[in-house]
């Protein structure tokens, strides 16, 4: 009995201490705490989060926090940009002291450069790096048009078109034939027009000065472009498919119908008939048409983009696969692009043997516009009906007493001449590697790039434009090959011992290119009813055909040492030696050498800034080349075409000629760089700071130099060394990311300021004029160079008083109304020679802003670019010229009358020139502008729910397209392809940028 009493005893006891236990550690508690970093410095705003519950709080500028009323076995997330994140079970704690770790592999970060990687913090050079996220859900699918915005020092532009190349130029232009950067693609040759998928994309470095870029020598002039693919990880597999779906819109000018058109039109004719224009006595008899030319070739374009990808592999194989199907049908009439691509990544390691191997494929099928259908909106009169049956082909255009217009009517045009460009792409490269005593690795590196493009054309019976003629119908096929081998066998020796850390890089490498080009045009397509055979062999008219070849090779011997003594003091020497088959034989070998120094001044003992986690200055000075020019421009070039009747009895004999003169002292074309710069880090990772100073002379430029045909010169301009560029600017990039709680954000801004000066234009040569602008030794490429507009004449009397210096009369023509010119010779007339320089075409500053939020599951993002300070000769507004040509113009116009005496805008009359003429100075607007790129919200289906159904991942977007600008510019738009090295900032109606709208959608299981 006392037995059982005591075991009852001990129950009961035992189940007292039991309960008592589980009320202590379910009852809530509150904690107190500190957080710290290894140094004992407090850190702020550090993220505590109760694990599984929305409780959560974040440190003060004492690094202390409180959670009140939380169970006492909870367990805490404790997270901080740049730190190691760490899990912390309560356990009725009720004091925490939480010591965090510095990320090492966020401070590490890695930088691909040429041939090798480096830690971003050792980068001794200027490198810009754009990674993976920043390019999510970019609506271009370009890999050139999606880092628009995203570096500093780097101009893009587009033109808008459905698979159209985005053209990149790094620091400026250095070159006068060719300015195009150097691609690289997981160590293959490669280039902006690859047709790359987006969502392929690891990381793309940009290198800019010749610390980073001379490994590649005489191609690195322009900078180099390195962009590198995904590749598989170890795990199991992993699926990723990812939809988008945007719909598209093109600009429209706000044009006259034809009633208002009318009426100034016939004001302009009353105009010419009182001024005694020759040949015009009376107004037209307008057609009946009232056609917007605007709204029969613009539409909705809808473009669908879609992506899956596998990875995944072991610790000896990894792969990564992708396959991409893209669809645009344009918004512009007749016109598109399809594409697909496949790719696969696959890479391993077995002891002290690696290998791997990247290969893609590509096919196009494009959709080709004719002509340019912006500048045909403003020179078609919306009296002429699109379709026209008693014209060759059905269609409407210009005629001399009803529509006296040589506008061509741009729906005939894509209906008559069906052009569709086929493309396929074939690069990839193979890799075999050899690690020997941790520290030597041989690498034989195998790349292999091919092209196939095809442009078939039907032209169909039928004209477009007033005055064409009767041109017979035709098909052409026109053919582009070529392929591009590269070998490189590298060795690289990395030892670190004591304080002393050597990287040492040597190599050789060759590359061969070859291309074929060939075209044939056969006359007279057979038809079934209104029918094409597209068949050549259907074709029964006259063949015409002809083609040609081109290749080169080159061979280089590279050399790369890095020292780093105790991680403060930082030294990198370059080397290059490149020979080339474009140069004679006695000039085809080239030396490029950089040498870059850099010192951590953070790693120093008398360094103490407790909110810097690392400063280092650079400086880096070096050579760069360049052999953009034809494949045999230093040999003669001989024409068969001369033909002669000779002897008894005759006959034609075959001759031969000299066509082109032989330049054979052609040499490198070289570019001098000189960069100096610093980085900072600070606020525990969340700050990064970087600004460049850089300077850069190209000398022994490669043009081609026009000479008289009386020289007995008449197969094109021979190529010289001709002229020197310089370039000098500043860049700087900072950024800030943090963590709050569950709020994230971060931001960046980039800006650039750029000028460039003609040093010499070779040959004597002290200016370069063109239609527009003047490039003259000691100034600026392509400045403005135009008649200037002092405003317009009021009476008659004004224009008798408008005298230069002498007394003459400097207009005695004009009228009321026209435009006064300057006479900046006071020669007492106008003519060329009062051209002057009224404007600049290059910006002030360039700069790119960058904004990302998230919170819990929704995410934003915030691209923005800009340009400021330059003048773009709007190419609209002069083809509007005021109907001296009958051509339309745009609504609101108020010209000079004797009503309303405007002193900016003359009056209007056909068939004279004196006032609408395209090189004054009036056409010339502020082309500043800032734009928001893109605008992306974003929501993730929470991961416990995506669990149940075995997803990862499920995240949905919608992104808005240049749907903000602000600019002054009156044009389409204020960022368009230049129209060429000389005319940079001319918008000759170019093709306007899109504004769109995506919807995306995204899979990860």
């Amino acid at each position: 009995m006392n037995k059982k009493k005591l075991n009852l005893w001990k129950g009961t006891l035992f189940m007292l201490v039991w309960i008592s236990s589980v009320c202590l550690f379910a009852q809530n508690i509150t904690i107190q705490g500190t957080v710290t970093d290894t140094k004992g410095e407090a850190l702020i705003g550090v993220s505590i989060q109760v694990s599984g519950k929305t409780t959560g709080t974040v440190t003060d500028t004492n690094g202390r926090f409180t959670l009140t009323n939380i169970p006492s076995n909870s367990i805490l997330e404790i997270s901080y940009l740049g730190m190691i994140s760490q899990t912390i079970a309560l356990n009725g704690e009720t004091i925490l002291n939480i010591i965090l770790q510095e990320d090492i592999e966020t401070l590490e970060e890695v930088v691909v450069v040429g041939y090798g990687t480096v830690k971003k913090k050792d980068l001794l050079g200027a490198v810009s790096v754009v990674k993976e996220d920043a390019l999510a859900e970019r609506v271009s699918g370009n890999i050139v048009e999606s880092m628009r915005g995203l570096t500093s020092g780097v101009k893009i532009t587009s033109s808008g078109q459905p698979g159209s190349n985005a053209s990149i130029i790094i620091r400026g232009l250095g070159s006068l034939t060719n300015n195009n950067p150097l691609f690289i693609i997981d160590g293959a040759y490669g280039g902006s027009d690859l047709g790359v998928n987006v969502e392929d994309i690891e990381s793309i470095q940009i290198l800019k000065d010749a610390s980073s870029a001379a490994i590649y020598g005489s191609r690195a002039a322009n900078g180099v472009v390195i962009v590198t693919t995904k590749q598989g990880k170890e795990g199991p597999l992993k699926v990723k498919f990812d939809s988008q779906l945007t719909l598209n819109w093109l600009p429209r000018y706000d044009l006259m119908d034809a009633s208002t058109y009318k009426i100034y039109n016939d004001r302009a004719y009353e105009e010419a008939i009182l001024a005694g224009v020759g040949g015009i006595t009376k107004r037209q008899n307008h057609f009946d048409g009232d056609t917007d030319w605007q709204e029969e070739m613009l539409g909705t374009g809808i473009l669908q983009n879609y992506n899956i990808s596998l990875s995944g592999g072991s610790n000896t194989v990894k792969y990564y696969t992708s396959l991409n199907r893209m669809v645009d049908d344009g918004a512009l009439y007749r016109t598109g692009y399809d594409k697909y691509g496949f790719r696969l990544n696959t890479s391993g390691q077995k002891g002290i043997f690696s290998y791997g191997e990247n290969f893609y494929y590509t096919k196009s099928n494009r959709t080709l516009l004719n002509g340019n259908p912006w500048y045909d909106f403003i020179f078609m009169p919306p009296t002429i009906p699109v379709y026209d049956e008693s014209h060759t082909g059905g269609y409407g255009y210009g005629d001399v007493d009803r529509a006296n217009s040589y506008g061509r009517n741009p729906v005939a045009m894509q209906d008559l001449m069906e052009r569709n460009n086929e493309e396929e792409y074939l690069t990839g490269n193979v890799f075999g590697q050899v690690s020997l005593f941790n520290m030597l690795d041989a690498r034989l590196n195998v790349a292999y790039k091919s092209y196939m493009g095809v442009t078939n054309t039907l032209r169909k019976k039928g004209n477009w434009v007033m005055g064409q003629g009767d041109d017979a119908a035709h098909l052409g096929y026109n053919s582009a090959q070529n392929h591009d081998i590269l070998i490189e066998q590298t060795y690289n020796f990395k030892h670190k011992f004591g304080k002393h850390d050597v990287n040492a890089l040597g190599g050789i490498t060759y590359n061969k290119f070859h291309e074929e080009v060939r075209w044939i045009t056969k006359l007279d397509p057979l038809t079934i009813g209104d029918k094409y055979i597209k068949s050549l062999d259907a074709a029964t008219g006259n063949t015409t055909a002809g083609g040609s070849y081109g290749e080169s090779a080159l061979i280089s011997y590279l050399g790369r040492i890095n020292y780093s003594y105790d991680d403060r003091y930082l030294t990198q020497i370059t080397a290059r030696r490149d020979g080339t088959s474009r140069l004679p034989k006695d000039k085809r070998w080239g030396n490029f050498l950089s040498v870059s120094l850099g010192w951590r001044i953070s790693g120093e003992e008398f360094f103490d800034v407790p909110f810097i986690d690392d400063l280092k200055i650079r400086a880096n000075y070096g050579t760069l080349g360049n052999s953009s020019i034809g494949y045999w421009d230093y040999q003669s070039t001989i024409n068969t075409a001369p033909r002669a009747i000779m002897g008894n009895p005759e006959t034609k004999e075959i001759g031969m000629i000299q066509s082109r003169l032989t330049n054979t002292d052609l040499v490198w074309e070289k570019k001098t760089t000189a960069n100096a710069g610093f980085d900072l880090v600070g606020l525990n990772n969340r700050l990064r700071f970087s600004a460049e100073y850089f300077y850069s002379k190209s000398g022994d430029l490669l043009v081609y130099l026009p000479i008289l045909m009386s020289s007995g010169n008449e197969g094109g301009s021979p190529a010289v060394n001709a002229g020197s560029l310089e370039n000098r600017g500043v860049e700087v990039e900072i950024g800030w990311n943090d963590k709050v709680g569950d709020f994230s954000y971060s931001a960046s801004l980039n800006v650039s300021h750029l000028k460039n000066k003609v040093i010499d234009l070779g040959y004597g040569q002290t200016v370069y004029y063109t239609d527009l602008a003047k490039t003259e030794i000691g100034q600026s490429l392509g400045m403005w160079y135009l008649y200037k507009m002092n405003g317009i004449f009021q009476s008659g009397e004004e224009v008798r008083n408008y005298t230069n210096s002498e007394g003459t009369v400097i207009q005695p023509n004009a009228l009321p109304g026209d435009i006064k010119y300057d006479d900046y010779n006071d020669d007492g007339i106008i003519s060329s020679d009062d051209r002057q320089i009224v404007g600049n075409p290059w910006p002030k500053l360039e700069m790119g802003l960058n904004l990302g939020a998230s919170y819990r599951n929704f995410d934003l993002k915030i691209n923005g670019y800009g340009r400021f300070g330059h003048d773009i000769w709007n190419g609209s507004a002069a083809a509007a010229g005021d109907f001296a040509n009958n051509q339309n113009n745009f609504n609101g116009l108020r010209p000079w009358t004797q009503e309303y005496r405007s002193n900016d805008r003359p009056r209007i009359v056909y068939g004279d020139s004196r006032n609408s003429r395209g090189d004054q100075s009036r056409w010339l607007e502020d082309g500043s502008f800032f734009r928001l790129s893109d605008i992306t919200l974003g929501y993730s289906i929470p991961a416990t729910f995506c669990e149940k159904f075995g997803i990862d991942r499920v995240r949905a977007s919608v992104t808005l397209q240049n749907m903000v600008t602000l600019t002054k510019y009156s044009g389409l738009d204020p960022e368009f392809a230049d129209g060429g090295i000389f005319t940079i900032g001319a918008d000759n109606c170019s093709f306007p940028n899109p504004r769109a709208v995506q919807f995306a959608l995204s899979f990860t299981f």
